[in-house]
């Protein structure tokens, strides 16, 4: 009767904390690479989250040519799509080129973002968002539609 009673709290206590899993800090990576003539393009998007919600999003794209033209037309319209986004705190951006390869580092810290000054930015984002929240199967269903391949870890 006393393990009966033991294992009664036990289960208890794992339905009441979700087994404790929903605590855990986990990761999911998505990549994707293309190559395409004369150019390679590397991408990677690592999100943080906790139970079903993102916390932290870095993406890195990298796009390597021998053509600098090539190089300095991506980092300008890169530039331009983040602009937008520069004066918005938890969203840091850096376009550079070195040598033949541009690379877009983008850190979201969407725990701390201002979800509302981000979905004044652009509309669009507010698709993601459901109470102010992203779910970590929204984020994953946007990346397979770019073609990139997630793993959960």
């Amino acid at each position: 009767m006393k393990k009966l009673k033991l294992l009664l709290v036990v289960l208890l206590a794992l339905v009441v904390t979700g087994c404790g899993n929903s605590d855990v800090e986990k990761t999911m990576t998505c990549t994707r690479t293309l190559n395409q003539d004369n150019l390679k393009m590397d991408l990677k998007y690592t999100v943080v989250y906790q139970g079903n919600y993102v916390k932290q999003v870095t993406s890195v794209e990298t796009i390597t040519t021998d053509d600098e033209e090539v190089l300095n037309t991506y980092k300008t319209s890169v530039e331009k799509v983040y602009a937008p986004y520069q004066d918005l705190e938890y969203y840091d951006t850096n376009v550079a080129v070195e040598g033949n390869t541009m690379t877009s580092t983008v850190n979201i810290n969407y725990e701390k973002l201002d979800v509302d000054k981000l979905i004044e930015i652009d509309s669009a984002n507010g698709q993601l968002f459901s109470d102010g929240k992203i779910t970590i199967s929204t984020m994953e269903s946007l990346y397979n539609q770019v073609g990139a391949t997630c793993t959960k870890n």
